[in-house]
């Protein structure tokens, strides 16, 4: 079960909000919020590890790690492929 929570918003976007339930794609205001909202959060997410991956390719110490790792499996990799 969800938790009610209430939240003060822009008059047009909650209209244009109703407009889109009432074409049917939702089954109501509260899933339509709800979708919009975990898709917020998904965004954010993605965009976080974009930012540490891109901040790790620029991180000698991350960099020369990866090196070591790729090397140490060089020739698991290159039996793996042999089957």
């Amino acid at each position: 079960m969800g938790k009610k929570a209430t939240f003060v918003i822009n008059e047009v976007v909650l209209e244009e909000a109703k407009a889109i339930v009432e074409t049917k794609r939702f089954k109501s205001l509260n899933s339509f919020v709800e979708k919009a909202i975990k898709d917020e959060i998904e965004r954010i997410r993605r965009e976080e590890i974009k930012k540490a991956i891109l901040e790790a390719s620029q991180d000698p110490i991350f960099l020369s790690d990866l090196s070591d790792v790729e090397h140490d499996f060089e020739f698991a990799d290159f039996e793996y492929q042999g089957k």
